[in-house]
C-alpha cells in the first residue's frame, strides 16, 4: 500500500466520492475534517541507520520494515523468513505470524490459513496484487501448491484498503513473486533436500517415508539493468505414513462369559473398540512440480512493465488399508473387565455368505488427486505527467482439480473369531481365529455389503465418487495516481476500477462397484498385483490390499448412482464483479502529532449466476438421473464499502494505528449452488404436527449475498530501528450479515414442489421441512494480539547473534452457528449450536534463534487451541464437513552452516526437524468426546544449498 514520504500542512477538505455515504463513511470524513482543522507543520524525517545483515536476522527485519512503513495493521514475511525456516509451503511460513493459524490436515500438513479466527472463507487470496483461484470447494486456497522457494515475500493485510480489490473480511493475502530488477546483480540458486517422514512409526506397520526436494532458482538483469529476468523451478516426490482409527462410538457389552466363564452383561467396551473400529494403515505418495517465470523491462523512470507466469502441478495418492468392523454387543467370550471395561475377549464372526451383521472387512481405498494450477499477469506502469501515473492489469488463473476416492471391500465367506487386547489403551492388539484366511486370494474376496447399495438387488463390492473442479479468474485493473500540491490534507489521490470474471464448475461422479459379471455371491477376485498389509493400523493384523487404478481393476465395474446428496455436488457458479474505487493518502499533522494513513471508498457491483440439478427425489438411491440438465438462477446488487486508516508517530519509535472499515466476504459457492431436490413420503409424519405425509428439500440459494461486518482496529507498536519491535493490537468486527444453514419445518413448497412436478394429495397441503442456506443477522468476534521480536544483542553485546520472537492471540466472538458438525449440505441442521468456524480462542508461537558467523540454530513452538474446521471425507462423497478438531502444538528446529568467504562462499547445509513433539490429530462431532488420533510421527529434512553472485 501507498507509503507517504513527505509532511506537509493540511487544510480542511472531503473528496467528493464520499458524499452520501453512511454511517461508516461519515465517520472516516468527519475524522478527517478533525485533523485537517488542527493541521500543523510537519517534523522532518528521521534518517534511520542502515544495517546490513542475512539470514533469519534480515528476514525478521525486512518484515519488521514492511509491518512499520505500512499505513495500516498488517504482518509480512519475507523470502530469507521462508528460505531459512524449516517451511515447504507458504502456509508453514504465514502461520508463524501473529493472529495467523493454520489448518493442518490429517496427515500433519500445513493446507490453509485462519485470520483472527475466521475461517479460510474469510480471507481474500492474492498472487501478485491478483485474484486467486481455487482447487477446493470453497474460496480458500490451498496454500500448499505455492512452494516457498517461489515466493520473494507476503503480506497479511488487516485493516482494510480501497486499492485492494478482493479483500476478505478477516484479512487479505497478498503473496508476491520476485521481481529480477529489485536484485543487485546475477544470482543463481539450487538446493537439494532429502526429506525422512513418519519417524517413529515403524513399531506401528508404517514404514518411514523417504522424499527428495530440489530447486532451481536464476535471476539476472540485461541491457544496462532494463531488462530483467526470474525463473524459478521446484520439484518435490516424497512418500509419508499415518496410522489411525476411524470408530464409531463407544458400546456396551451386553452379555458375555469372562476367562473362567462367569457370565456377565451391561459392561461398556474398551473405548478403541467402543461400537465399531476402522483402524488404518495410510501411505501417501506426493509428487509436485512448481514453476515461476518473471520478465520485467523498465526503459525509464517513465514506463515499466512486467509479464509473470506461475505453474503448479501435483499428483498425489493416498492408499489406505483398513480393517473395519461393527463389534458384537453380546457373546463375548473370555472376557477380562479391568476399571469397568471390557479390555480382553473375543467376538464370534458371522458367516459372510449369510449376511453375518459382524464380519471383518478388509476395505482397500485409493484417494487420487491431480491437481494444475496456472496464473498469468501483465502489468504495466505509465509516467502521464509529473503528478499523474497510469497502471494497467489484465490477467488470468486456472486452477483444476481431478479427485476419485475409490474403495473396495474384501472379506472371506466362512465364519471366524477375532480376540482383542486394549489392556493399557492406546491401539488394541487384534487376533484372527483363521489370519492366513485373509492373506490368501482364495480364501478371500472383494464381495457385497449386505444393503450397503441402497438399491435392491444391486451388490456394492465398492465404490467409486470423486469430483472435477475447474475454477477460473480472468481480471482487467486500470489504476490513476495523481500527486496534489502542499498544503492539503492529502499527499495524493488514487482511483480506478477492477473488473473480474469468475467461473467455477464442479461435476461430481459417484457409484457404485460391481462385478463386471454378475455371479452368486456377488464377488470380484482380489487382482493378480495383490499384495499383504503387514500390521495394519498398528493392531497386528496383516490383510491382502491391492491399488486400485482410476480405472478400477479387471472384473469390476461402475454403476453410477444418484440421490440428493449426489445431485447437489454437481454445480456452477459465474460472478461478474466490477470494483470502482478511490482513495486519498494522508500525511499531516495534528496535535503535534504526524499522521499518516488513507481514507478510501469501494462501490462493488456483483452479478451473479449460478445453475444446479432441480430434481423430484430425496435420500432414496436411484439409477437414473432425474434431472439431466442443469438450471440457472441468480441476482445482482452492490456494496458501498468506505474505509479509513491513519498511523500516527508518537515519537521514541511509538506508532499508534487505528482502523474502521466496512468488509465483505462472499459466499462459499457449494451454498450459492442453485441445486434443488424435493421428495414427499405418504407415510411420513409432518414434524409440524400437520396431517400426515411429508415434503422434505433442500437446496442452495444463487441469491445469497456476502458477508458484511463493521472493523475497528488498534494497535500499538514500538520500534527498535528496524531491529526489533513490542506490538499490541485489537480488533472487533461486528457482523452484520452471516451465511448459516438453516432447516425450517414449516416452509411452504407450493412453487417448489410443482416445479419438480409433486403435488401432495387434497388436504395434505404444501409444507414440510426445507433446508437452505440464508442470510442472517450476526454477532461479533474481537480480539487481541501481543507480539515481541527481539535480538539479544539490543540488551548485551555478550548475547549477540542470539533472538527470539513471539506472539499470544485471544480471540472470542458472541456468534453461536447452527450444529452443522458432520453435516453434508443436504442434511437437516441439527439441534444445538457450534462456535464460528476457524475460531481457535487461544493462539501462541514463539521461536528462539541463533546466527552469526554463518552459524544457524533455532528451536520454535506453534500452538493453537481447538476450534471447528472444514475437513475432507471418505464418508459423504467427498463434500467437506464440519468438525471439532483438537487443539496442538508443533515444535521444529534447525541448525546449520553456510561458508561466508572463499571458494565455497554461498555453500550451506542444514539439518531440520518438524513435529518433534509427536503431535496427534484428533477430531470429533460432540463437544468433549474426541475420536482416536491419527499418528504422523517425526520430519527429518537434510538441505545442501548453493547461491552464486
Amino acid at each position: 500500500m501507498t507509503t507517504s514520504i513527505k509532511k506537509r500542512k493540511t487544510q480542511m477538505g472531503l473528496p467528493r466520492e464520499l458524499a452520501g455515504v453512511k454511517p461508516v463513511a461519515l465517520g472516516c470524513a468527519m475524522l478527517m475534517l478533525t485533523v485537517g482543522a488542527q493541521a500543523q507543520d510537519a517534523a522532518p524525517a528521521q534518517q534511520l541507520e542502515t544495517v546490513v545483515v542475512t539470514g533469519i536476522r534480515k528476514g525478521i527485519e525486512d518484515a519488521i520494515s514492511v509491518k512499520k512503513n505500512n499505513d495500516g495493521v498488517t504482518e509480512a514475511i519475507s523470502a530469507e523468513d521462508i528460505g531459512k525456516l524449516p517451511d515447504t509451503t507458504i502456509a508453514d511460513s504465514l502461520a508463524r505470524l501473529p493472529g495467523v493459524t493454520t489448518q493442518r490436515t490429517n496427515q500433519g500438513q500445513a493446507s490453509v490459513i485462519n485470520i483472527r479466527g475466521f475461517s479460510p472463507d474469510f480471507a481474500g487470496y492474492l498472487l501478485n496484487g491478483r485474484e486467486q483461484s481455487s482447487t477446493g470447494d470453497s474460496r480458500a486456497v490451498d496454500l500448499s501448491v505455492y512452494p516457498a522457494e517461489l515466493i520473494a515475500s507476503a503480506t497479511v493485510y488487516k485493516t482494510s484498503d480501497a486499492t485492494l480489490a478482493a479483500a476478505g473480511l478477516s484479512g487479505t493475502l497478498d503473496t508476491r513473486l520476485i521481481d529480477p530488477l529489485a536484485f543487485g546483480k546475477r544470482t543463481f540458486a539450487a538446493s537439494y533436500q532429502n526429506v525422512r517422514n513418519s519417524i517413529g512409526l515403524t513399531k506401528e506397520g508404517i514404514p518411514s517415508g523417504t522424499g527428495h526436494r530440489k530447486s532451481l532458482t536464476y535471476i539476472d538483469q540485461f541491457a544496462d539493468r532494463t531488462i530483467g529476468v526470474a525463473i524459478g523451478y521446484v520439484r518435490v516426490d516424497g512418500t509419508s505414513g499415518t496410522v489411525g482409527n476411524d470408530g464409531w462410538g463407544s458400546g456396551n457389552a451386553t452379555s458375555g462369559t469372562l476367562a473362567n466363564g462367569t457370565p456377565y452383561a451391561g459392561v461398556p467396551l474398551a473405548s478403541t473398540v467402543g461400537n465399531g473400529f476402522g483402524f488404518k494403515s495410510d501411505q501417501q505418495t506426493d509428487k509436485r512440480d512448481g514453476l515461476a517465470a518473471i520478465l520485467s523491462f523498465k526503459p525509464n523512470a517513465n514506463f515499466n512493465t512486467e509479464v509473470d507466469y506461475y505453474r503448479a502441478k501435483i499428483n498425489d495418492r493416498d492408499q489406505k488399508t483398513q480393517i473395519q468392523m461393527g463389534t458384537p454387543t453380546s457373546g463375548i467370550t473370555n472376557a477380562t473387565i479391568s476399571n469397568g471395561a471390557v479390555v480382553q475377549g473375543t467376538f464370534a464372526l458371522g458367516a459372510e455368505d449369510a449376511g453375518g451383521p459382524h464380519g471383518l472387512i478388509d476395505r482397500t481405498e485409493s484417494i487420487f488427486d491431480h491437481d494444475t494450477i496456472d496464473s498469468i499477469g501483465w502489468r504495466m506502469n505509465f509516467g502521464l505527467a509529473p503528478t499523474w501515473k497510469m497502471s494497467t492489469d489484465v490477467s488470468s488463473n486456472t486452477a483444476k482439480r481431478i479427485e476419485r476416492d475409490i474403495e473396495a471391500y474384501g472379506g472371506i465367506l466362512t465364519a471366524d473369531t477375532l480376540s482383542f487386547d486394549a489392556t493399557g489403551g492406546g491401539i488394541p492388539k487384534l487376533t484372527l481365529g483363521n489370519p492366513s484366511a485373509y492373506t490368501n486370494a482364495s480364501t478371500i474376496t472383494l464381495r457385497d455389503q449386505t444393503g450397503w447399495s441402497g438399491v435392491g438387488g444391486v451388490p456394492q463390492d465398492g465404490y467409486d465418487k470423486g469430483p472435477t473442479i475447474t475454477d477460473k479468474v480472468q481480471a482487467f485493473r486500470l489504476d490513476f495516481t495523481h500527486d496534489l500540491p502542499e498544503g492539503g490534507v492529502f499527499n495524493n489521490v488514487q482511483f480506478g476500477a477492477n473488473y473480474t470474471k469468475r467461473t467455477k464448475d464442479r461435476v461430481g461422479t459417484e457409484g457404485l462397484i460391481v462385478p463386471a459379471t454378475p455371479n452368486t455371491y456377488n464377488t470380484i477376485p482380489y487382482p493378480s498385483n495383490a499384495y499383504v498389509a503387514n500390521n495394519v493400523g498398528g493392531t497386528g493384523l496383516n490383510m491382502l490390499t491391492f491399488q486400485p487404478s482410476e480405472n478400477l481393476w479387471p472384473g469390476a465395474a461402475l454403476q453410477t448412482k444418484y440421490n440428493n446428496d449426489i445431485l447437489s455436488k454437481t454445480w456452477s457458479v459465474d460472478e461478474k464483479v466490477t470494483t470502482f474505487y478511490a482513495k486519498g493518502n494522508v500525511d499531516t499533522e495534528w496535535a503535534g502529532i504526524p499522521w499518516r494513513g488513507n481514507v478510501g471508498l469501494q462501490v462493488v457491483h456483483t452479478n451473479q449466476e449460478a445453475a444446479g440439478y432441480r430434481a423430484n427425489i430425496g435420500s432414496g438411491v436411484t439409477l437414473t438421473n432425474p434431472s439431466p440438465t442443469l438450471s440457472v438462477n441468480g441476482t445482482s446488487y452492490t456494496d458501498i464499502l468506505p474505509s479509513l486508516t491513519l498511523s500516527g508517530d508518537l515519537g521514541a519509535g511509538k506508532i499508534m494505528r487505528f482502523g474502521l472499515s466496512k468488509q465483505i466476504a462472499r459466499n462459499d459457492m457449494t451454498n450459492m449452488r442453485n441445486s434443488l431436490a424435493v421428495s414427499y413420503s405418504a407415510n411420513q409424519a409432518r414434524p409440524d404436527g400437520g396431517a400426515q405425509g411429508e415434503l422434505t428439500g433442500s437446496s442452495g440459494n444463487p441469491y445469497l449475498k456476502p458477508f458484511k461486518a463493521t472493523a475497528l482496529d488498534l494497535s500499538f507498536e514500538k520500534y527498535f530501528g528496524n531491529k526489533a519491535y513490542l506490538s499490541a493490537a485489537a480488533f472487533y468486527k461486528k457482523l452484520d450479515s452471516y451465511i448459516a444453514q438453516q432447516s425450517n419445518v414449516s416452509y411452504d413448497f407450493t412453487s417448489v414442489a410443482q416445479s419438480v412436478g409433486i403435488t401432495p394429495p387434497a388436504g395434505v397441503g404444501y409444507n414440510g421441512l426445507y433446508t437452505s442456506p440464508v442470510n442472517g443477522s450476526g454477532g461479533n468476534i474481537k480480539g487481541l494480539e501481543f507480539t515481541a521480536s527481539l535480538p539479544f544483542d539490543l540488551l548485551t553485546q555478550y548475547l549477540s547473534g542470539f533472538g527470539s520472537s513471539a506472539s499470544y492471540s485471544v480471540t472470542s466472538s458472541s456468534v453461536q452457528m447452527p450444529n452443522l458438525l458432520g453435516l453434508n449440505p443436504t442434511n437437516t441442521v441439527a439441534s444445538g449450536t457450534m462456535p464460528l468456524p476457524g475460531l481457535s480462542t487461544r493462539n501462541a508461537k514463539a521461536i528462539l534463534y541463533f546466527e552469526k558467523w554463518g552459524f544457524s540454530a533455532f528451536v520454535a513452538d506453534n500452538y493453537r487451541s481447538s476450534f471447528v474446521g472444514s475437513v475432507s471425507n471418505s464418508t459423504i462423497g467427498g463434500y467437506p464437513t464440519l468438525q471439532y478438531i483438537k487443539g496442538s502444538s508443533w515444535v521444529s528446529a534447525q541448525v546449520g552452516y553456510e561458508v561466508q568467504s572463499g571458494w565455497g562462499k554461498g555453500l550451506a547445509v542444514r539439518f531440520e526437524g518438524n513435529n518433534l513433539n509427536d503431535p496427534s490429530y484428533v477430531q470429533s462431532t460432540t463437544v468433549g468426546t474426541w475420536g482416536s488420533p491419527t499418528k504422523t510421527g517425526h520430519q527429518y529434512i537434510l538441505m545442501v544449498s548453493y547461491k552464486y553472485q
